[in-house]
C-alpha cells in the first residue's frame, strides 16, 4: 500500500509526550508515523450544511484534507447531542460538536474529546426584532419570552438573567414548539425569542425577517461555539491523523477568511441544494460573516486558529454543571473536556484580521 508520511509536528510530539510514548523519550532522529494514502475518515456536522460549517467543505474540495493523506466523507448533523452520541458510538471518527453539549455529553460518561475551538461565541441568546425597543437583557423586564425547552440555549437562560441583575420572576416564559417559535415573534405573541443566533439569524434574514440578537455573552457569560470532537482512542492511537484533521480545517478556515467570495461559490458547487432554495446565496452569506466575527478574537489573534482558552472551558464547566448537571453526572477536568496539542498552526496577519473585522462588521451589529 502507498503511504503517505507527514512531518512530524511539535503538537504531535506533545501529544505522544502526553501519551506518554516512547517516540517522545527519543533523542535521536525522529521517524514520522505513517498515514495510509487516502485513509477513510468519517466526519459529522452538527447540523445541515450552511455558511458556518462552510470550512469543512472548502477543506474538502481545496485538497486540504486529500494533500495530507486524507479522504473525508462529511455527514449532515441532527443537533450537537446527537453528532456527540454517534462519534462517542464509533459511527464516525470526527465531527462538529457545540461546546456546552460537548461537556454535558462528558459529564453523562461519553469518551469525547474536542481537538480544536473553531469559534469563540455559541451565540445563545434572545432575538428581537430589529425596530424593538428591548437593547439590553434589563429591557426583557415584563415582557414574554417564547422559547423550546430542551434547545441547547434554555438551560442556560437563569444564568443570563442572574448574571444581567435580574430574577426569572422578571420575564415570562412561554414554551412554544420550534415549529411556530419564528411566528410568535413575527405576529408579537411574544416580545423575543430564544436561540442560537449563528443558526437562527441566516435563516430569519434570508427569508426578509428583520431580526438582531442579544447575546448570553453581553452580560458576561462565555461560551465557545463549534469544536472539532473525536474519541480520546482515536487520539491516542493516532495522533497523526488528528492533526492532520486539525490542520486541513484550520487551513480552510483561514482560507476563508482571505477568500470569502471564492469560498462561497466553492460551498455552493459542493453543497448544489443550497443554490436551489430561495435566498440561498444570501443564507450562506450571512452564516460565514457570523463564522467569521465569532473566528475574530483575542484567542485566535494571539495563539492561532483551533486555539481555546482554558479558563473559558472552566467557566463552561462550572456552568453546565450547575444549570444542566443531573444525577449521574460527573464534572469533567478541563483536560478531559479539551486539548490545544493540536492548535495554532495556522495564523493570519494583523492586516488580515483588520479586514476580516471590517467585512464582519455588518454581521457584529446583527449579535450584541
Amino acid at each position: 500500500m502507498t503511504r503517505f508520511t507527514p512531518p512530524l509536528s511539535r503538537r504531535t510530539l506533545l501529544k505522544s509526550a502526553a501519551a506518554g510514548t516512547a517516540l517522545a523519550a527519543m533523542a535521536g532522529p525522529l521517524s514520522a508515523p505513517a498515514l495510509a494514502a487516502n485513509q477513510p475518515v468519517k466526519f459529522t456536522l452538527a447540523w445541515l450544511a450552511q455558511g458556518t460549517t462552510l470550512y469543512v467543505y472548502l477543506a474538502k474540495a481545496k485538497g486540504f484534507f486529500s494533500r495530507r493523506g486524507l479522504d473525508v466523507e462529511i455527514s449532515r448533523g441532527y443537533g450537537s447531542l446527537p453528532a456527540a452520541q454517534s462519534i462517542a458510538a464509533g459511527q464516525f471518527d470526527y465531527g462538529i460538536v457545540i461546546s456546552t453539549p460537548l461537556i454535558l455529553s462528558i459529564a453523562k460518561g461519553l469518551p469525547l474529546k474536542a481537538i480544536a475551538t473553531v469559534d469563540y461565541d455559541a451565540t445563545m441568546g434572545v432575538g428581537v426584532l430589529q425596530d424593538s425597543p428591548i437593547t439590553a437583557a434589563k429591557d426583557l423586564t415584563g415582557k414574554k419570552i417564547g422559547a423550546v425547552p430542551g434547545s441547547a440555549e434554555y438551560p442556560f437562560f437563569p444564568a443570563f438573567v442572574q448574571k444581567a441583575g435580574m430574577q426569572m420572576s422578571d420575564v415570562e416564559l412561554v414554551h412554544l414548539d420550534n415549529k411556530v417559535l419564528e411566528r410568535a415573534m413575527t405576529e408579537k405573541q411574544v416580545a423575543a425569542i430564544m436561540g442560537i443566533g449563528s443558526s437562527s439569524l441566516p435563516v430569519m434574514l434570508s427569508k426578509g425577517i428583520p431580526v438582531r440578537w442579544l447575546l448570553y455573552s453581553s452580560v458576561g457569560m462565555r461560551t465557545y461555539g463549534q469544536t472539532i470532537v473525536t474519541r480520546p482512542e482515536v487520539l491516542e492511537r493516532d495522533p497523526a491523523v488528528s492533526e492532520a484533521v486539525v490542520d486541513a480545517l484550520m487551513e480552510a478556515v483561514a482560507y476563508s477568511m482571505k477568500n470569502p467570495e471564492e469560498s462561497m461559490e466553492i460551498f455552493a458547487r459542493e453543497v448544489p441544494e443550497i443554490a436551489l432554495t430561495q435566498n440561498g446565496k444570501e443564507f450562506v452569506r450571512i452564516g460565514l460573516g457570523l463564522a467569521h466575527h465569532t473566528i475574530a478574537r483575542q484567542e485566535a489573534m494571539e495563539h492561532g486558529l483551533g486555539w481555546g482558552d482554558p479558563a473559558v472551558y472552566q467557566e463552561m464547566i462550572d456552568l453546565v454543571m450547575t444549570y444542566a448537571g443531573g444525577e449521574g453526572m460527573t464534572r469533567p477536568t478541563v483536560e478531559q473536556v479539551f486539548t490545544n496539542d493540536f492548535a495554532g498552526e495556522f495564523k493570519l496577519e494583523q492586516p488580515e484580521w483588520q479586514s476580516v473585522q471590517a467585512r464582519s462588521a455588518e454581521f457584529g451589529k446583527l449579535v450584541s
